[in-house]
């Protein structure tokens, strides 16, 4: 039987933005960090270091010790175990990436979910300037959330690629079409991996410049060639050994997704594969709750339509669009990640 909310939890629901801001705080502040490296033993020597008036460190230490991500221990202020772990193992990039991108792109837009969720559209996006449909279609007119955002996913797809690159086998491939590749981050870190293969990677006009500049840093032109275009209604490259959805199906409708696989299929030659790499639910709908919160923000803010689907539904669709030997791989991993790949 699943555990019911405690009253707990219902307090920390109906507070939750601000419990955000804490973390926030903490991030932005650098308090964490701070706190990593030495421990504070007292709120003055806290808003000294972090320059801030004495209360507002008082309000802040008390928010954060409440939440237990602040904790005194021998009449110190020290930072909390799970924060220091993600410093340990070099995570704290990403898991500060994504506090980043919650707070300005995710949690403005998700004001709008209960509207979103009553016209079937991602009512949040208009809360960016702009006028196309979903949020990737806008980031060009906002320089600085166009930042956010792709530091936020090349640092996911940094610290999630290793798990992909353990699961994939494509040592008789030569050509493979990342679909939505976005900054280039993942086509790099599988042409590393497999120094054999070329790769054309396939996404909107508009992250052109920084995947290109990315791809010339690491010295891969010659290997990773940019196609802009839009998934949805222009023509995949033929003659393809894999293609790779990464980070990608949970944005669109299971209609949209059918139509992108369909259009892989099409693509690949006589066994080749394709492989979705993301976020995936578990088959009984009952989370894990970082893919379930993840949602809000897919059917608010991103295109509208998305969810983090569950490992059968991934199943179903690679069935319909005729692929066989369909296989799922769970990621070892605090994030939600699964890799499934199929094969023509």
């Amino acid at each position: 039987m699943a555990r019911q909310a405690s009253e707990s939890d219902i307090i920390l629901y109906a507070h939750g933005a601000a419990a955000f801001q804490l973390l926030h705080a903490g991030v932005e502040l650098e308090l964490f960090e701070l706190l990593y490296k030495r421990s504070f033993k007292s709120q003055k020597a806290v808003a000294k270091a972090l320059k801030l008036p004495e209360n507002s460190a008082r309000v802040l230490l008390f928010g954060l010790q409440a939440l237990n991500l602040v904790i005194v221990k021998n009449e110190h202020y020290r930072l909390a175990k799970p924060l220091r772990k993600f410093m340990i193992n070099d995570e704290w990039a990403v898991f500060r990436a994504l506090v980043r991108f919650q707070a300005y792109i995710v949690y403005p837009g998700q004001v709008d979910y209960v509207d979103s969720l009553r016209q079937g559209k991602n009512v949040g996006t208009g809360r960016f300037p702009g006028n196309g449909d979903t949020l990737y279609k806008r980031l060009d007119n906002d320089k600085n959330l166009q930042n956010v955002f792709y530091e936020y996913m090349e640092a996911y797809s940094e610290y999630a690629n290793p798990h992909l690159i353990k699961a994939l086998d494509l040592s008789k491939a030569a050509s493979v079409l990342d679909v939505g590749g976005g900054g280039a981050g993942n086509a790099i870190a599988v042409a590393k991996a497999f120094p054999d293969i070329n790769i054309t990677l396939l996404d909107l006009a508009i992250i052109k410049p920084i995947a290109e500049q990315k791809i010339k840093r690491h010295k891969l032109a010659k290997r990773i060639i940019f196609k802009a275009a839009d998934m949805h209604k222009n023509a995949f490259p033929k003659n393809q050994d894999a293609v790779l959805f990464i980070h990608q199906l949970m944005i669109w409708s299971p209609e949209q997704n059918q139509a992108l696989l369909k259009k892989a299929y099409g693509s690949l030659k006589p066994g080749g594969q394709v492989v979705i790499f993301g976020s995936v639910s578990e088959d009984n709908d009952r989370g894990p709750l970082m893919a379930a919160l993840d949602t809000v923000y897919f059917s608010s803010v991103a295109a509208g339509q998305g969810i983090i689907y569950p490992w059968k539904e991934y199943e179903d669709l690679l069935h319909k669009a005729g692929f066989k030997n369909v296989k799922r791989i769970r990621s070892k991993t605090w994030t939600p990640h699964g890799v499934i790949v199929a094969h023509k």
